[in-house]
C-alpha cells in the first residue's frame, strides 16, 4: 500500500483524535442530563461502606466515561459535608478502576455492533421523551467511538512498514520517560484519559507504538488525567481540594513508580497479553487495581496527614449567616413585595440543607464551631 502523504495523515488522525474525544464527551453528557439526579444519590448513599464507596465510583466512572467527572461531582459532595474526606478519595479510587474497566470494554466488540447500535441510538433519540432521547444520545456516542477507533486504524495502516515511522517510534520506545510525559501533556490537552488511552492502544495494535512506550503513554495519562480533576477543583474549599490531591499523589505518583518498573524489567509485560494491544490496556487496568488494593486501607491516614498539612483556617462558616432579603419599603407594590418573599424563601431552603448536610459529618468528628455555626 502506498504511503500516505506526512499531511494527510496528520489531518486524518488528528480528525479522528478530536471526533473521537467529542464522542466520549457525547457519552458522558447523555448519562450527565439523563441520570444525574440518581447518580448523586447512590454516590452520597455509598458513603456508609469504604467497599460500598470504591464499587459506586466505580460504577459511577463506567457510566460517565470519566474518573475526572466523577471527581468534580464528589468534590461538591465534600465542599458542602455531605461526605467525608477519606470517602470521597476512596470513590476516586474506585472511580479510577472504573475508567480503566470502561476502555476494556471498548476494545471488545463486533462488527455488527456499530450499525445496530447507531440504529437503536437514532431512533430512540428521534422520540419526545427527555430521558429516553438521553439513552439515543449515549448509544450513538458509543458508536461514534468504535467506528473512529476503525478511523484510526486504517489511517496507520500504511505507515507500519514505513522506515521513517519505525524510527520514530523506536525511540520513543528506548526513551520512555519521555514518552510517559507525552502521554500525560496529551490527556490534559484532550481533557480526556479515556480519549489518550484508546488512541494509544489503538496505535500499539497497528505496531506504530512499541508495547513499553504505549504502556508509559498510558501511565502517563493517568497522571494527566489526575492533574486535571486537580485544576478543575482549584478553586473548591480545602476539604474537596484534599480529597483531589491526595488522588493526584497516589495515581501519579504511583504511575511514575510503574514506569520507572517498566524501565527496569520490560519484560514484564509480556505476562499481560500475547498481543501489544492486550498488553497496554490490561497494564492501564492492572495498574489501577493494584493502585486501588493498595491505597485503600490508607486513605483515613493519607488524609489525616494532608489535614495537617493543609490545615483548616479557623473561621465561622458565614454560608449559614445570609443577608435577608425581604424589603420593608415593597409592602405597598405587591409585584415586588412576592419577589422579595419567593426569594427569601428559597433562601430558606438553601440555608436547611446547609444545615442538614452539616450535622451529618459532627457525628464522626465533632466541630464546635460549625455546630454553633448551625445553633445561630
Amino acid at each position: 500500500m502506498e504511503n500516505p502523504h506526512p499531511l494527510q495523515f496528520l489531518i486524518e488522525i488528528a480528525g479522528a483524535a478530536a471526533l473521537l474525544i467529542w464522542a466520549v464527551r457525547l457519552v458522558r453528557t447523555g448519562v450527565e442530563r439523563g441520570f444525574a439526579a440518581p447518580l448523586r444519590i447512590w454516590l452520597r448513599h455509598s458513603a456508609k461502606n469504604r467497599l460500598l464507596a470504591a464499587t459506586s465510583g466505580m460504577g459511577a466512572a463506567v457510566f460517565l466515561q470519566s474518573s475526572t467527572a466523577v471527581a468534580v461531582l464528589v468534590s461538591n459532595f465534600v465542599a458542602k459535608g455531605g461526605v467525608a474526606t477519606a470517602v470521597g478519595l476512596t470513590i476516586l479510587l474506585g472511580a479510577d478502576v472504573g475508567s480503566a474497566i470502561f476502555t476494556q470494554l471498548l476494545m471488545v466488540r463486533q462488527p455488527i455492533l456499530i450499525p445496530l447500535l447507531l440504529l437503536i441510538g437514532v431512533v430512540i433519540f428521534m422520540r419526545d421523551s427527555a430521558n429516553t432521547r438521553q439513552i439515543g444520545r449515549i448509544l450513538i456516542g458509543l458508536a461514534l467511538i468504535f467506528v473512529l477507533l476503525d478511523m484510526i486504524l486504517a489511517a496507520t495502516g500504511p505507515l507500519v512498514a514505513n522506515p521513517s515511522t519505525r524510527i520514530t517510534m523506536a525511540y520513543l520506545g528506548r526513551n520512555l520517560v519521555k514518552a510517559f510525559v507525552l502521554g500525560a501533556g496529551f490527556a490534559w490537552v484532550v481533557h480526556s484519559s479515556v480519549a489518550a488511552v484508546l488512541l494509544f492502544v489503538t496505535l500499539a495494535a497497528q505496531a506504530v507504538l512499541p508495547v513499553q512506550a504505549a504502556v508509559a503513554m498510558i501511565l502517563g495519562a493517568n497522571l494527566g488525567g489526575a492533574f486535571i480533576a486537580y485544576v478543575l477543583t482549584l478553586s473548591a474549599p480545602l476539604s474537596s481540594r484534599r480529597m483531589v490531591v491526595a488522588n493526584l499523589v497516589l495515581r501519579g505518583g504511583g504511575a511514575i513508580l510503574a514506569t520507572l518498573l517498566i524501565v527496569a524489567l520490560p519484560d514484564l509485560l509480556a505476562r499481560l497479553g500475547s498481543t501489544p494491544a492486550r498488553q497496554s490496556i490490561k497494564a492501564h487496568l492492572v495498574f489501577n487495581l493494584v493502585l486501588a488494593a493498595i491505597a485503600l486501607p490508607f486513605v483515613g491516614v493519607l488524609t489525616a496527614v494532608l489535614t495537617r498539612l493543609m490545615p483548616d483556617k479557623a473561621k465561622e462558616d458565614k454560608a449559614l449567616l445570609t443577608v435577608p432579603t425581604l424589603d420593608p419599603n415593597a409592602l405597598e407594590r405587591p409585584q415586588p413585595a412576592l419577589d422579595c418573599a419567593a426569594r427569601e424563601l428559597l433562601g430558606m431552603g438553601q440555608k436547611i440543607e446547609h444545615m442538614l448536610m452539616s450535622v451529618e459529618p459532627l457525628y464522626d468528628t465533632w466541630n464546635g464551631v460549625t455546630a454553633k455555626t448551625i445553633r445561630d
